[in-house]
């Protein structure tokens, strides 16, 4: 059996992490072990995985002294990890309990090195949904610079595909998982589990998603990191796509000035783009 490293960042999440860890406890798949990172909580986080660590020795707590933020607490957890393969989890979500075997199984059938899957999501009642994650499969690096693709939870990734990346980004604001498949997805390819692996809780209103400027300004970082590739990837009117949907996420947070700037430059590029497509010398070339 292959060990899986299995990764927590939390901060001040005392009141919810029991119900991570216990989807990872009764997992079918046991030959794993559960690195939670506390990001500098000033709650009974300490104190609730503690009880659970005296109980199973698979469990390990590292704490950073301060607040850095999710994508830190995720690279000392990496750094932390002895499993051959990686996986995350966010300290208010759930794994189903079969989520691990089935993702490992399909990495091992396939020869990949990245399985992400589909997930249930709780909005503001009890009722579950599908989320609805793009069922994105092979060398789907052109695509995720179109879209944003699988969430952490549902990412299980071998840690020498992780390690050739080099650390997750620590500057990103939100769409860090985006990021992190961009940057694995030019490398390697994909498999998807169609079946939800995972319950993905978004009641909550510290998340990051919950934070609609942050939301704005995340989604505004991963599309000016990857601009260049996007252009030549996907083209002009991709980049004008990720611009329009920029500024829709300002105008959501009440940034209007923000807003419409962001739509300047989405109209900037459909011009380019309908002026490019007028000159016959330059038909064959991908705009």
């Amino acid at each position: 059996m292959s060990l899986v490293s299995i990764i927590i960042p939390t901060f001040n999440r005392g009141n919810a992490i029991h119900n991570a860890i216990q989807s990872i406890i009764h997992q079918t798949y046991e030959d794993v072990e559960i690195i939670i990172v506390d990001d500098g909580s000033t709650d009974d986080t300490k104190t609730v995985v503690a009880a659970f660590s005296q109980k199973d020795q698979r469990i390990h707590y590292v704490q950073s002294t301060t607040n850095r933020g999710a994508q830190a607490a995720r690279n000392m957890g990496i750094r932390a990890a002895r499993g051959e393969w990686i996986a995350f989890l966010d300290s208010d979500d759930r794994w189903l309990p079969n989520s691990l075997q089935k993702r490992l199984e399909v990495a091992l059938k396939a020869g990949v090195n990245v399985v992400h899957s589909e997930c249930w999501v709780l909005r503001n009642h009890e009722e579950k949904e599908y989320f609805g994650i793009p069922p994105l499969e092979g060398n789907i690096y052109r695509e995720l610079l179109q879209q944003p693709g699988p969430l952490f939870p549902s990412l299980l990734i071998a840690k020498k595909a992780l390690q050739q990346i080099g650390d997750l980004d620590e500057h990103l604001l939100a769409y860090q998982e985006w990021d992190t498949a961009i940057r694995l997805a030019k490398r390697e390819a994909f498999c998807f589990v169609p079946l939800p692996t995972f319950i993905y809780d978004c009641r909550g209103k510290d998340r990051i998603s919950a934070n609609a400027l942050r939301d704005a300004r995340g989604y505004q970082q991963v599309v000016r990191k990857y601009r260049l590739p996007i252009l030549y990837h996907a083209g002009l009117l991709a980049l004008a796509e990720h611009y329009q949907t920029t500024s829709t996420l300002f105008y959501a947070a009440g940034e209007v000035t923000l807003a419409q700037s962001e739509m300047k430059r989405a109209s900037l590029y459909r011009t380019l783009k309908q002026l490019l497509s007028k000159l016959p010398v330059l038909s064959h070339v991908k705009h």
